[in-house]
């Protein structure tokens, strides 16, 4: 009787596997589906000013030098 239920339960889950939606994107001809990357520099912080922005890379670089904060 054991086997019985077991045999259906093991049908029921080899069944239920095989509702699987199509993973398809629509995509127009000659457009790209990717998202276009932002600058790094185009956030609230800097308002897009690529030099602040370098200004504040070499900062922080020269903060996590350990030669320099000695």
């Amino acid at each position: 009787m054991s086997a019985r239920i077991l045999l259906v339960c093991a049908c029921a889950l080899a069944v239920s596997a095989c509702g699987e939606q199509p993973q398809v994107v629509s995509v127009e001809p000659g457009k790209s589906a990717a998202k276009v990357d932002d600058r790094p520099y185009d956030g609230d912080r800097f308002k897009g000013d690529r030099a602040a922005w370098e200004r504040a890379l070499r900062a922080r670089a020269d903060h996590q030098n350990e030669y320099k904060r000695m």
